[in-house]
């Protein structure tokens, strides 16, 4: 049975609570460097789920991907790459130079089985309609949400993809914020693609429901799936270290 509701639970309290928290670590990934998707050109850091993140966290995720992080020379924005955070591979913290919170990125697996696609997209929409807004409004207030729709997510022509979108108010901080959940199927495995981001108002106005000029929404933009990398053996690593 179709079952994402543990971890839809799970990225949404977590990346919510993490909303106003300093950033944790700042690695991974190497230096700047541009990349075209579509008619838009990205420029800034890349960041890879590949060997290196093994190596660097001991965890190979069952969910693999190489994305671009908005930063052009002229900004001043900061990037918090904070790893394995609880429930997910990764998560991206956008900051002003003051700390200000500007945008967060949480991204996770979650196992959708294959079949047609039509049939996998089908299964997750009601999910995150039913759910999403429940769960929101246990830890925030005002929550609204608009109905879920399919998305192109990623490089290129992208992957097709549920998303629900909406806003929120934060009483910690009373601040508005915009969020947006992804479910991406990865056309090839059953283990797939969640994303959860949240968006300062303060920062930038969401129309229409258009994340494209966002930050979050640019890295995204510069998705790509990637074969899941593989956690090496104690032997092989004694024989690499021995070299």
């Amino acid at each position: 049975m179709f079952r994402p509701i543990n971890l839809i639970i799970l990225a949404v309290l977590i990346a919510g609570s993490l909303l106003v928290a300093r950033e944790a670590m700042r690695r991974g990934g190497p230096a700047d460097v541009s990349g075209a998707v579509g008619e838009q050109v990205v420029i800034g850091r890349t960041y890879r789920v590949d060997q290196g993140f093994v190596s660097r966290t001991g965890q190979a995720p069952g969910v693999a991907f190489t994305v671009i992080l908005p930063k052009r020379p002229e900004q001043t924005h900061t990037i918090g790459v904070e790893e394995l955070p609880e429930g997910g591979v990764v998560q991206f913290n956008f900051r002003a130079i003051d700390e200000t919170f500007l945008e967060s990125l949480f991204m996770a697996p979650i196992r959708i089985p294959l079949a047609d696609m039509d049939e996998r997209l089908a299964a997750i929409g009601p999910k995150l309609a039913e759910q999403g807004p429940a769960l929101l409004g246990r830890k925030f207030e005002d929550v609204t949400a608009e109905p879920v729709r399919e998305v192109r997510v990623g490089a290129g022509e992208g992957y097709r993809a549920m998303e629900l979108r909406g806003t929120y108010l934060d009483p910690r901080d009373e601040a508005r914020y915009s969020y947006r959940f992804i479910a991406l199927p990865d056309p090839e495995r059953a283990e797939s693609l969640y994303a959860v981001s949240h968006i300062n108002q303060a920062h930038l106005a969401i129309e229409g429901g258009d994340f494209g000029p966002s930050l979050t929404g640019k890295a995204l933009s510069t998705l790509r799936l990637t074969a899941p990398p593989v956690r090496e053996s104690a032997q092989e690593q004694g024989g690499a270290g021995s070299e």
